[in-house]
């Protein structure tokens, strides 16, 4: 090992999908990963980020059940024998794709028994005594991983133990240890991501989304602007990896990060991907300031969620000057008794005044909501579907509940024995496993309906929503709004195509789920 400089090899490993799973893989910005590369660099060290499924534009087939989009297990031996790290940090996030993840760990063991191998990201956090089974991994760094990384690469670089390193666990003769956790960082003090070390990435996610009609501008990037959500929503595991506590960068430093964005590497819109990021309106309001103080030509988007209870007239009217022109609510029921039983704190009444609100100021609104939580009849699903068609929202996401290991929605229906992943996990290398990948595809079924007439609904659901849409006089009023310039124009009319695909997808069956059968529609009334 060397005794100054190590070579770290930040890896984010392979998507591998069973035949069922008709998801659509998608590029990501790597922005975790970008920010430990950034702590690791600042602590002296060699660092390199290997995107092994934006590295490859192919997919191949594995056995007669599986395929893999990504690199190969020699094109990733490649790229490790190359770089000959000394430390490999693998990016263990996604339940449904864990294997991949333990995949990457062998290859490396099989390479060099004596590279260090550490998991982080929220699977790994969430379900860290089954992550450390596998042999090929050393450690787990639990959660947020900046300041964690640089003790444990101190620690390794002078051969010393792991023993009071905050945040993370280990093995010592044969044994796992728990560490206490790690005290959360000031967001300000964190070093800005590392995003030279995924440029051709970020290039190839910017080209694939060249035809996104959502974008108004390209190309885009990401920025996280806070940590933590104050919310308890019984569906979430993001809470796992950041808390409940709510910390956020100042206004300041957010939009020296976004000035940097705009005039050195000449992106044109930003998405805001935080947890909440609206917790503190204030904050808000000075992120608006500095922009408009600093006469930045830009557009913002929050397609993860706003805390639309911290939202009101003024701060709307501030934000749509700023360049925010897109918001996206975590609404999820419509049902005020479904509010209460997920820990859903939004208020449904305030929630519309600021859809209308929104909608004048010239504000695109989407809403996200679930059904098929198992609690819910078909009375409470219908209260939503009525709720999203009610709201004036411009674009509703309708999504079958998905209750992820770790979350109180897993442990009910578990408990109800309608769902468990458990035996899935029993051996690793069985095709077993991508049953949990297949599940998190297609969703939850309850006592009140089977996942198949869930996906109905949703067609259903769909369907009413963009009709009503159509139909309804506020729509166009409302498009009035949000044309001001020829960009706006432009805008609104390649969105216009996408209800229109919507609608002609259910009719024909290829929404991906299902057409509504007499069955379901005669539930629905």
């Amino acid at each position: 090992m060397k005794e100054s400089i190590m070579n770290v090899l930040l890896i984010s490993p392979p998507v591998t999908y069973h035949k069922e799973d008709l998801s659509i893989p998608s590029k990501s910005p790597l922005l975790g990963l970008t920010y430990i590369a950034a702590a690791i660099r600042e602590a002296g060290h060699e660092v390199k980020i290997l995107d092994c499924f934006t590295s490859s534009t192919k997919y191949f087939h594995i056995g007669s059940n599986f395929i893999r989009y990504s690199l190969s297990d020699d094109e990733i031996l490649v790229q490790i024998k190359q770089f000959s790290p000394d430390v490999v940090g693998v990016s263990s996030m996604y339940t449904s794709s864990y294997q991949d993840a333990h995949n990457v760990a062998r290859i490396v063991k099989e390479f060099n028994p004596a590279i260090l191998v550490i998991f982080g990201g929220s699977h790994a956090t969430i379900l860290t005594e089954r992550v450390l089974k596998d042999k090929n991994v050393d450690l787990v760094v639990m959660g947020e991983g900046e300041i964690t990384i640089r003790e444990v690469l101190e620690r390794f670089q002078e051969n010393r133990d792991f023993i009071g390193v905050s945040g993370i666990v280990h093995r010592l003769n044969g044994e796992l240890v728990w560490e206490e956790p790690r005290k959360p960082a000031n967001m300000d003090d964190l070093p800005r991501p590392a995003r030279d070390l995924i440029k051709e990435g970020l290039k190839i996610m910017n080209y694939e989304l060249r035809d996104n009609k959502y974008i108004m501008r390209k190309p885009f990037a990401h920025i996280q602007t806070s940590r933590g959500c104050p919310n308890n929503c019984y569906f979430c595991s993001f809470t796992h990896a950041f808390g409940r506590k709510w910390r956020a960068r100042s206004a300041k430093n957010v939009v020296d990060e976004i000035e940097h964005l705009v005039k050195d590497c000449g992106y044109r819109e930003i998405h805001f991907v935080d947890d909440n990021a609206s917790v503190s309106s204030n904050r808000m309001r000075s992120i608006c300031d500095e922009i408009l103080g600093r006469q930045l030509d830009i557009k913002i988007a929050i397609p993860s969620g706003i805390a639309v209870n911290t939202l009101d007239k003024e701060l709307l009217k501030k934000m749509k000057e700023a360049g925010f022109y897109r918001l996206c609510f975590g609404i999820e029921t419509g049902d005020p008794e479904s509010q209460k039983r997920i820990g859903k704190k939004v208020d449904l009444q305030h929630t519309k005044d600021i859809i209308r609100e929104a909608n004048k100021l010239g504000f695109w609104t989407a809403g996200t909501f679930i059904i098929g939580h198992p609690h819910e009849n078909i009375d409470g699903i219908r209260a939503t579907i009525n709720y999203a068609k009610e709201s004036n929202l411009d674009f509703a996401v309708f999504a079958i509940l998905v209750p992820q290991l770790g979350t109180r929605a897993y442990e009910i229906v578990k408990m109800q024995g309608l769902i468990d992943y458990d035996p899935s996990f029993c051996d690793p290398n069985s095709e077993d496993f991508y049953k949990i990948s297949i599940a998190y595809f297609k969703g939850s079924h309850t006592s009140y309906c089977s996942n198949e007439e869930l996906h109905k609904i949703r067609s259903l659901a769909y369907k009413e929503f963009i009709i009503q849409k159509s139909c309804n006089l506020r729509t166009y009023i409302n498009l009035y709004a949000k044309i001001k310039n020829l960009e706006d124009l432009v805008y609104v009319l390649g969105l216009g195509m996408i209800p229109v695909k919507m609608l002609f997808d259910i009719f024909r069956g290829k929404e991906g789920h299902y057409l509504p059968s007499r069955k379901v529609k005669n539930l629905m009334r």
